[in-house]
């Protein structure tokens, strides 16, 4: 498994920059009306606040959430539900703010992206969506936006919809000023390397080549990985 999330991160060029941007947050695209709007499981509550824009925006149909309890990983500092199913907790703020519960789909087993869409696919039939909009932190957005082509029909059409993150310091960071931060610098590029790691393990779809110039960097970390 691949665990080095804040890995030492060389001097990067604009161009280099600019690849990485567009794999670990995903490429810009416009929002527009979709089929489903699918949210990964978060304890971080600009996961339902973010959905909500969707929602009230009439950008979606149905909405279908995936996420477990995870013991392992830290929670928002706004969370105050325990080791209550994080899929669960986002249905009842949906609910409490007025979405239509015959919208929504979800589950509550899953404890990783792969699982995510996975258990998803158990819950809702995906065979006739056309277009989906799905939410995520902005730097997991590349991730799990390759988890969902890989288990998805190629048909669909998937946009981001992404929220921003903070640092331990509490500096917010996103697409345009990542680079800015040596934290924030480490914490993407742990990001690339995730995504380059679990495409060739087969969880997610494989991004094509390393981005020129980070060949050697990438094979030093990933050195006796596979």
């Amino acid at each position: 498994m691949y665990t080095y999330k804040y890995p030492e991160a060389p001097d990067l060029t604009d161009i280099q920059i600019k690849e990485i941007t567009d794999i670990v947050f995903c490429k810009e695209q416009d929002l527009s009306i979709s089929d489903v709007l699918f949210i990964y499981g978060s304890t971080n509550p600009a996961t339902y606040q973010k959905s909500l824009e969707v929602y009230n925006k009439g950008l979606c149909k149905d909405i279908v959430i995936s996420g477990g309890s995870s013991k392992s990983k830290s929670k928002h500092k706004d969370w105050h539900y325990g080791n209550k199913p994080e899929a669960r907790v986002i249905f009842e703020k949906l609910l409490s703010y007025g979405v239509t519960r015959e919208k929504i789909f979800f589950e509550e087993k899953s404890s990783n992206s792969k699982e995510n869409v996975m258990f998803a696919k158990e819950i809702y039939d995906f065979s006739n969506v056309k277009s989906l909009i799905f939410i995520s932190k902005n730097y997991a957005a590349g991730r799990q936006y390759r988890t969902l082509k890989k288990y998805l029909p190629q048909n669909i059409k998937i946009i981001s919809y992404s929220y921003n993150t903070y640092l331990d310091d509490g500096t917010t960071f996103d697409r345009y000023d990542w680079m800015e931060h040596p934290k924030s610098i480490s914490l993407v590029l742990g990001e690339y390397l995730r995504i380059i790691f679990y495409g060739k393990k087969g969880d997610i779809e494989e991004i094509h080549g390393i981005v020129k110039g980070l060949e050697n960097y990438v094979e030093t970390i990933l050195k006796g990985v596979f």
